[in-house]
């Protein structure tokens, strides 16, 4: 099997720093049936448990909009990393 993807960016230039590649990433990402929010989070909650009191380091966090939820769920400390 052969992947072909197209060189978007230079070598310099980070994924989500590119305006093009972020404002698709972004429309995906705030439609209300998007996986990551209809598939992924429910488990992640699920496999996490209580998040009370937690220090939370989130490494490819995307646009961190699970640091929200926690902290609203009340962990201590959010750190979301993206590469």
């Amino acid at each position: 099997m052969r992947i072909y993807l197209p060189k978007i960016m230079s070598n310099h230039e980070e994924f989500y720093d590119n305006p093009d590649v972020r404002a698709k990433y972004i429309a995906r990402r705030t439609q209300c049936d998007n996986p990551n929010d209809t598939l992924e989070r429910p488990i992640f909650l699920e496999l996490a448990g209580n998040l009370n009191q937690l220090d939370i380091i989130d490494l490819g966090c995307g646009d961190a909009s699970f640091g929200k939820e926690a902290l609203l769920q009340g962990a201590r400390s959010y750190i979301g990393i993206e590469k």
